[in-house]
This record gives structure tokens, sequence and C-alpha cells, in this order.
């Protein structure tokens, strides 16, 4: 059966706000471990003396800024045409909140074969993992941009992308601007649900590109200096039940070989997300099937080999004390429950698994009180390490 995916060929939204959310900022529970981006397509992650090019570029297309900033863009945008011919439309740069280097976002337009034009995102630069994962899961047969297996990809569809730009080393991705809102500017039980089905579909997808096992391994992190860290924090702030927080700590740093035994020999076969929160996953609406909703998930800088609870509980540390923005859904159990219906494991042992994940994060949350100082999220951490370690043989 014919799905329009497409592999090698390199022509084939989002907007600001969409990739936007303070609360996917808790980055402390170790995703990168196990990560590493040697096994993806060399390409520097900034450019190198981009070309100083600007004015009306190829085909009479304008450019227009809001802050010097998107200085980048405009300079880029000429060669950006070139690159596409006539399929680009006008280019206006932003710089977004989200954006932490020197990228340059842009909304255009992009005329398919059929000649129907369509709104789309450009972003140029982006780094090599971001390229690699978006062009590999996103590229598209244009002629089939509107069948039913494109129009449900768990990313944003690839409409143009490249490794180079103007003879520079500059990676580069047009990609379709999704119609719909952030999940999180509309928490419904239905949209939190497709948010998991989408997770679970990426995983899927992304396994078939490449298989996780083959990700080579950073560094472990050194979990027994958070805790440390952590240990520290609480005797020289004034936090909420510190001495429990002591006595927790030192409880975890007694067990941390055996945890750590058991985390550290976890399978490494599924490529994570990285990043999943609902200020990350957009929902696509297409206008011929306004019923027919889907969610896509943006932002692949942080894709890595793991295993696939990291994902579920990166998204569920992010509500600890705030667990009703969930609508009463687990999300190790919906993310478990959409990989099973597509033929993914998730199993017994994972949800032991997932404990010993809980409390790593949990443990070394104080030592993060300069970024999260956050009396409601550390009570919450502190609960459920009350429950989890009794529940996994950790006792006072």
């Amino acid at each position: 059966m014919a799905t329009g995916r497409r592999r090698s060929a390199e022509f084939v939204g989002n907007g600001p706000g969409h990739h936007a959310n303070s609360i996917g900022s808790r980055r402390h529970d170790g995703a990168g471990e196990g990560a590493d981006s040697s096994t993806e397509p060399h390409a520097p992650a900034e450019p190198v003396s981009a070309p100083a090019v600007g004015g009306n570029g190829t085909h009479g297309a304008r450019y227009t800024t809001r802050h010097d900033v998107e200085a980048l863009g405009v300079s880029l945008g000429p060669a950006l045409h070139e690159e596409c011919t006539d399929r680009l439309g006008d280019i206006e740069w932003f710089q977004s909140p989200w954006q932490k280097g020197g990228a340059a976002t842009g909304y255009t337009s992009w005329r398919l074969p059929n000649a129907k034009v369509i709104n789309a995102i450009v972003k140029v630069p982006i780094g090599p993992r971001e390229h690699f994962w978006s062009t590999r899961l996103g590229e598209v047969d244009p002629m089939w941009w509107s069948s039913d297996a494109c129009r449900h990809l768990p990313v944003p569809r690839v409409l143009a992308s490249g490794q180079t730009l103007a003879g520079y080393d500059i990676a580069w991705v047009i990609e379709e601007r999704v119609s719909g809102k952030p999940v999180s500017r509309d928490m419904s039980r239905d949209n939190l649900g497709r948010l998991f089905a989408a997770a679970a579909k990426f995983h899927h997808l992304a396994s078939e590109v490449m298989p996780a096992e083959q990700g080579k391994r950073r560094s472990p992190m050194n979990w027994d200096a958070l805790l440390g860290r952590g240990e520290e924090a609480c005797r020289d702030n004034d936090i909420a039940d510190a001495e429990e927080w002591i006595s927790v700590i030192g409880r975890v740093r007694e067990a941390l070989p055996e945890l750590l035994a058991v985390w550290r020999g976890r399978p490494m076969d599924t490529w994570c997300h990285g990043d999943l929160h609902p200020g990350n996953v957009l929902i696509r609406c297409d206008e011929t099937c306004p019923e027919d909703r889907c969610c896509v998930l943006i932002d692949l800088a942080l894709v890595h080999p793991g295993h696939w609870v990291e994902d579920a509980l990166y998204l569920e540390r992010l509500y600890w004390g705030r667990e009703s923005a969930l609508r009463g859904l687990d999300p190790l159990a919906a993310l478990a429950r959409h990989r099973r219906e597509i033929g993914l494991h998730a199993d017994e042992f994972d949800a032991r698994l997932a404990d010993i994940r809980r409390v790593l994060m949990g443990a070394t949350s104080p030592a993060f009180l300069s970024q999260e100082n956050d009396r409601v999220y550390l009570a919450a951490a502190l609960e459920r390490l009350r429950t989890i370690l009794p529940r996994i043989g950790v006792h006072g």
C-alpha cells in the first residue's frame, strides 16, 4: 500500500508560542544519560561566517523583520529562494522566546505540485540532530501530501531541507505550519490521549529509521554528586521538611549502587523524544476533515536512545503537585496502552524501572532550588519518595 513516505529526496508550521511552554524547563531528569549524537550525519550546529546578503530575494520575494536578531534569516532568505525556486513564498522572520541560539524562524508559504498553496515554517540554521530526525520522520512525497498516512504523521511534514546553503555548512528545513494549537492551550482528556498516541507512534517510526540500540551512550550522570548537592541545599536553605529531605536523600544514596545497576541496565531500545510536554505537541486539524485530529511532536533536538518510560515520566514529573491538569490520566499507563496497541512492548518490569526513575528524579530535586524553588512541586516529590521507597525495598 502506498504511504507517501519518502527518504531520499530533499524536497518533498508552527507559530510564536507553539513551541514555548515554561513547564518544560525542569531538565534535571538525566534524560541525556545514554544518548549520543554520533549516530547522526555530521553538520555544524551553528553557521560559520554566514553570507552577508540582503534586500529583495529571487522571484520578487520580500523580507520583513521584527527585531535585529532576525538579520541572519533575512541574509539567508535569498539563498533559500534560490534553492527552492518559485515554490517558496515570502518569508516573515521572527525571534521566538523559546529560541536559545542563533537560529531564525520564519512564516512562509509553499506551493505544492497541484498548485495548492499551504502555510509553512522555515528554520535556519538547525542542529544536526534536529535536522536528522525532522527529515527522516517528516519527509513525504508532495504528491501524497493529503493522504491519510501523511496527515497522521506524528511530526510536522517536511517540504524541503538541506545541509548546505549559499555554499556554507548550514542545515535548514521547511515544514508545514501545523494548523492547530499546542495541547497546552487545551488540555482536555481527549487531547492528552492524542498526545500519548502520537508519542507511541513517534517511538515506532523512529525505530524504523534506525534501531535505538545503535545509539552510543554518553558518560553516565553523576547521581551521587547531585544527591550530595541536594543534601547541602536542604541544610543551607529554608525549605519545608528539610530534615526529612536530608534523611530521604541519605537513604537513596545508600541504595544508589543497587538502583543504578537496574537503571543503567535498562533496555535502550527506544528513541525518546526527550522533551515531551504539552507545549511541544500541536494538534493537526485538516480543513477537509475538521473532526479528524491528531497530535504532532515538535522540537526534535533532544531525541536520544533510551527506554520508553523516560518520555512518560518526563511529562509526569512536570505536573507533580498539579496532577489535576492531566484530567485523571496517568502518563505512564496512557503511553503504555498506546504502545501496546501498535505492537510495542510495555510490561510489568517497566513499572519497577519507572519507580526507580521517579526516585532518582525526586531525590535530586533539592539540588536544583536555584532553578525551580517551587514548594508545591517539592512537596509532591517528597510525598512520592515516601510512597515509592518502601515499594522498591528502600527502608529507613
